[in-house]
């Protein structure tokens, strides 16, 4: 009876590992298969978004022009013993170089007023270690914009007349850049194909399609220039500076990938 039951023992642990040892087969198999599966699923196709044989170069292209606008830029500041009267006295000394503007001839349209602020002038007193508070200054910037070229050193000098504290500029700009741009994008093109097909010619291949164009474009910055007001008891004609449009470079720049055909 004990030997019997000893037996059955040892015939259900030969059972376990029996099972155990079809099961690791069994997995074993199934990693075959999947492996031999994807072989045949990826035998004889080309990865999308490889790129091979291809050819990445840069263009640049240029053009030069005169502008057709410029601005300015006018600030008016006033001091007074609280923030109202500082204000008060910055609305009527803006008020002037306004009216001067229109005097001149400038439109309502080409003239905008902007960051009007009032703010404290503040020192510190070292002997009690606190900020004090001396007044006032409000001050307000009036920017001008022109379509005549021919006036601006005339109106540069008659807002420093009307009071301003401060003029800047004229920066020289055009009023519609899309012409410029896109002859600019057309050189930038034939710039990065003669590179392309310079390389091509080189490894002894033929240059094919364009897969790849991206673009990027600007106009360069002049430096402006800046004048101050003329002081009180001084001379009030001011002779207008001497000015000079500068031209303007548009730039564009591009980046094409080109296919290789060997």
């Amino acid at each position: 009876m004990k030997t019997d039951r000893l037996f059955k023992g040892r015939s259900l642990v030969l059972a376990g590992v029996l099972v155990g040892a079809l099961a690791l087969a069994g997995v074993s198999l199934a990693g075959c298969g999947s492996a031999g599966s994807l072989q045949e699923a990826t035998q004889g196709t080309t990865i999308p978004g490889s790129l091979v044989d291809v050819i990445v170069v840069s263009g640049i292209g240029k053009v030069t022009t005169p502008p057709d606008e410029a601005t300015i830029q006018a600030s008016v500041e006033s001091d007074g013993a609280t923030s109202a009267a500082a204000l008060d006295a910055n609305s009527k000394k803006t008020q002037k170089v306004l009216d001067r503007l229109k005097a001149e001839g400038i439109a309502d349209k080409d003239i905008a007023t902007a960051n009007v602020t009032v703010y404290p002038n503040t020192y510190y007193d070292p002997q009690t270690g606190e900020q004090k508070t001396t007044g006032y200054r409000a001050s307000n910037m009036v920017t001008v914009t022109f379509h005549d070229l021919t006036i601006v050193g005339k109106v540069f000098a008659a807002v420093t007349e009307a009071g301003a504290d401060s003029v800047y500029g004229p920066n020289w700009q055009l009023s519609e850049d899309s012409a410029a741009v896109a002859t600019a994008l057309t050189k930038a093109i034939a710039n990065a194909r003669m590179k392309a097909e310079a390389i091509a010619a080189d490894q002894g291949i033929q240059l094919g399609e364009a897969l790849i164009i991206s673009e990027g474009s600007g106009a360069s910055v002049y430096p402006m220039y800046e004048a101050r007001a003329v002081p009180a008891g001084a001379d009030s004609s001011v002779t207008p500076p001497p000015l000079s449009p500068q031209n303007i470079d548009v730039t564009a720049t591009v980046t094409v990938t080109y296919r290789m055909v060997r």
